[in-house]
């Protein structure tokens, strides 16, 4: 007996044998059971999700044995002939081939005889989108008005080629997708039957290869089967399809965690050794990636459907990445695969976009930028720490002895024990007026520093210069009549304490002047304008102008 491949021999025969279709085939069902059946139908849908056989079925149906049923026998006779194609009441035909005028009239002059066994003549036309426009045209008065036994039932894969004028005259069904869980359901039914060992995880790649099809799924493992023989495992069935192998995966991430750019072109080297186009490749590279997010998650894990040994590899491999990583690497990866399709050299795109990957730094919460946080394991800092202004910083080289050397007296005691108070009063005074002539002179080479810092600091603060210094605090005067930039100041104030503290060596404050009004810079101002606004707002703001060096536009 010639063998009979499994896409024929597990043809659905009735109506609850289509799985994947219940919106079309319930429908159907109460259409016989309410008597409302339509003279015209037409099927449209993806490849192999079963619309022609969907109209068998349905042919079957309206020549059942004791008239019209949902519920028919499919081992009856007449069903038999119209599933072997021999039925002299159903018409099926070829619309790729017989897609001309006079193939129509014929089918015209066909459907006025009446039926011979049953109760309708049925004229099946598979592909009908491939029918030419005066095909369309001598068909459209039969399938409006046909004699009362007589059926149409179309099919195609490109329902816009269709014209408007002959979907208005039918019923139309929508065949969907079909879903990786429901084949799979399906193919471990047949499995079963056909007394096939096969590991979850085989099921479900051919499922996915199958891309929605049922046919294509069964033509997969008719192929697997072939190759592996009664009993298929992951690792032959990989080979037998010309998967990629998931160790190749494995590696593609590793290679991006570590930036291995050797490694990463090594790898590229071997994806291209298994011959499959670069889309797939892409294809591949996602769903590991959305494997290892899903095994990130608490019990994402049981979701993948795979063996339990890759379960427990993904939930390794997911421990060593921060998600939003992994994120990022998947949006890369949907751009290019946007794309990749119709790229000349598909596979330079896939070589540029996983190269490109290589250079992503990991990702940080905006929180901890600007905190200062540093996230990364390599502690490499975001920004340098400020210099404690309390300790003199030994880099810095001693610019002004003769007011050290007063500072000392200042702690000299008499041998009695006694302090030399009027000393000490005459000294204070001295280092002041030494410390305001010391930060005029060295103003320009301040003003530098803080240019080099900070440039949108620097270019305000060269209008104003330093006029007074009492009780620890330097005032600094507006020398044009423009007014400056309040809020850049507010954050550029500690740069500019900081340069003067480190030039003179002790702790300052700063306060701004203008020709018409102050600013103050002191803590409870400060204090007192952070509680006329949301604070944390505030905060963030300023952190982020000072992180990215920008300059508030008013």
């Amino acid at each position: 007996m010639a063998y009979k491949v499994l896409s024929l021999k597990w043809r659905p025969q009735s109506f609850k044998d289509i799985v994947g279709q219940e919106h079309i085939t319930q429908t159907l069902i109460n259409a016989f059971d309410q008597n409302r059946i339509a003279q015209g139908y037409i099927f449209t849908g993806p490849r192999g999700v079963g619309k022609t056989t969907t109209a068998r079925i349905l042919a079957m149906a309206l020549n059942a044995e004791k008239g019209p049923s949902a519920n028919f026998n499919p081992a009856s006779e007449i069903s038999l002939e119209i599933a072997e194609g021999r039925s002299l009441d159903v018409l099926e035909i070829d619309g790729a081939s017989n897609r001309g005028i006079e193939e129509i009239r014929g089918i015209r002059e066909q459907i006025k005889f009446a039926p011979i066994k049953g109760d309708y003549k049925v004229i099946i036309i598979d592909e009908v989108h491939m029918l030419t426009n005066q095909a369309f045209n001598a068909l459209l008065r039969t399938l409006e008005e046909p004699p009362t036994h007589g059926k149409f039932i179309f099919a195609t894969t490109d329902i816009h080629k269709v014209p408007a004028t002959i979907i208005s005259r039918c019923q139309r069904f929508d065949f969907n997708r079909l879903s990786i869980g429901v084949i799979s359901d399906r193919l471990q039914y047949i499995i079963n039957n056909e007394n096939i060992t096969i590991d979850p995880e085989s099921i479900h790649i051919i499922a996915k290869k199958a891309d929605g099809s049922m046919r294509d799924a069964l033509s997969l493992l008719d192929q697997s089967i072939s190759f592996c023989g009664n009993e298929i495992k992951y690792e032959l069935l990989v080979k037998a399809l010309g998967l990629i192998e998931q160790n190749l995966f494995f590696d593609f991430t590793s290679s991006l965690k570590n930036k291995n750019y050797s490694g990463m072109i090594s790898l590229l080297s071997d994806f291209s050794e298994f011959g499959v186009p670069a889309s797939e490749v892409l294809t591949g590279l996602l769903d590991h990636i959305r494997n290892l997010i899903y095994s990130g998650i608490d019990d994402g894990v049981k979701m993948l459907e795979m063996n339990k040994e890759h379960q427990e590899r993904y939930a390794e491999e997911a421990s060593g990445w921060d998600r939003r990583d992994l994120f990022r690497i998947n949006q890369v990866l949907i751009d290019a695969s946007a794309v990749i399709r119709r790229s000349e050299d598909p596979y330079l795109l896939l070589e540029m976009t996983l190269l490109k990957l290589c250079e992503m730094d990991q990702s940080i919460y905006i929180e901890q930028l600007l905190s200062n946080v540093n996230p990364d394991a390599n502690n490499i800092p975001i920004e340098k720490k400020k210099p404690n202004l309390d300790e003199p910083d030994k880099n810095i080289p001693d610019q002004n002895n003769d007011g050290d050397k007063s500072s000392e007296s200042t702690m000299n005691r008499k041998e009695d024990g006694s302090s030399s108070l009027n000393s000490e009063h005459q000294v204070s005074e001295n280092k002041v007026e030494k410390d305001i002539e010391y930060i005029v002179r060295e103003w320009p080479n301040i003003l530098e520093n803080i240019n080099r810092i900070r440039p949108t600091v620097g270019s305000i603060v060269e209008d104003f210069i330093p006029t007074s210094f009492e009780n620890n605090v330097i005032f600094l005067e507006s020398t044009t009549s423009n007014s400056f930039n309040e809020k850049l100041m507010e954050m550029g104030t500690p740069i500019i304490e900081k340069e003067i503290s480190e030039r003179i060596d002790k702790n300052i404050k700063v306060r701004f002047e203008n020709k018409h009004d102050k600013i103050s810079k002191d803590d409870s101002s400060h204090q007192k304008n952070q509680e006329e606004v949301d604070s944390n707002d505030e905060k963030v703001f300023d952190r982020i102008v000072e992180v990215f060096d920008g300059e508030p536009i008013k």
